[in-house]
């Protein structure tokens, strides 16, 4: 089977489109009137739904639709900004580094309220920066920046002031006086409703999944990599057995630096057996700090990632 075939009538690029359509849309028959605006019936909508998620779940494809269909994503919301008149949203390296390391020291979705930005927005800079920062030397020192920045506010200092180009839509962050921590790292935290290119339960277009009791239970609620192995450690009995029986080795695992470096692409495996592409951004510890292709963020146990 074509992994890439029309589902329902519905393309990867027409599946793309659509999901821009409805970011942040979150109420089920709004989706259904958006799209039936768009010439889908509500019965071919949910079954490309169905179909594209599992496709993108699928691990005999590697990932492979995911990758594929995340920058099919970026460029919808991009030309659904230039069709509204916004010019596409654009940040500095050093602006991307402290957004990044933000979201890292207090979570993706208090990253957003602090800047005042919405997860289309996130989504366009994060895609036009990890496309960016293999291909050159200058960003090599970008996982270890981030690091850095996200250590910084987690000690207490004021995420770095940030002015995004473009048309994106954004309030002036509000002053306080130090930046507040995540729930708890590990916390549950709410996922945003834009489609990302990861399914998880729900109407619309695919979200990033939920990893099971896995690294804290919550990917994007950052915990640095000394908690991170506390985290591993307290779970290690359950968290990664599906990993485990997956053919991957123990938590102390060799570490081949030779094969996986900054910039690689690699399958992350969740403990839902299920695995998903990124960019690896910075070694340490034994962990590994991966950009997925959403863009966010998030340390990983070097065991649970391989090289493709």
């Amino acid at each position: 089977m074509d992994p890439y075939a029309p589902i329902a009538g519905i393309s990867l690029e027409r599946y793309a489109e659509l999901g821009a359509d409805i970011t942040g849309v979150t109420d089920k028959e709004e989706i259904a009137r958006i799209v039936e605006a768009k010439g889908v019936a509500r019965a071919d909508w949910d079954a490309a739904v169905t179909g594209w998620t599992a496709r993108m779940q699928d691990m005999s494809l590697m990932g492979q639709v995911a990758t594929a269909y995340m920058p099919l994503y970026q460029a919808a919301l991009a030309r659904k900004q230039a069709s509204s008149g916004q010019a596409k949203p654009t940040v500095t390296f050093e602006e991307y580094v402290g957004m990044a390391g933000a979201a890292a020291a207090i979570g993706y979705e208090g990253m957003l309220g602090y800047y005042k930005i919405d997860g289309a927005t996130w989504t366009l800079l994060a895609g036009d920066w990890n496309a960016k920062i293999p291909t050159s030397p200058q960003y090599m020192s970008y996982g270890m920046l981030v690091e850095q920045e996200s250590a910084r506010i987690r000690a207490g200092g004021m995420p770095r002031p940030v002015q995004i180009g473009g048309g994106a839509p954004q309030q002036q962050a509000q002053p306080q006086q130090q930046a507040q921590p995540p729930q708890g790292y590990g916390a549950p935290q709410q996922q945003p409703a834009q489609p990302q290119p990861y399914a998880q339960q729900g109407y619309g277009a695919p979200q990033p999944p939920q990893p099971q009791q896995a690294w804290g239970q919550n990917p994007y609620a950052q915990p640095s990599p000394d908690q991170a192995f506390l985290n591993q450690a307290g779970h290690a009995a359950n968290a990664f057995a599906g990993a485990a029986a997956a053919g991957f080795g123990a938590l102390g695992q060799a570490f081949n630096s030779a094969v996986m470096s900054p910039g690689s692409r690699v399958m992350v495996t969740w403990s839902d057996g299920n695995r998903y592409p990124g960019t690896v951004a910075q070694l340490a510890s034994g962990q590994v700090y991966v950009t997925m292709s959403d863009g966010r963020q998030l340390w990983v146990p070097q065991h649970l990632v391989s090289v493709v």
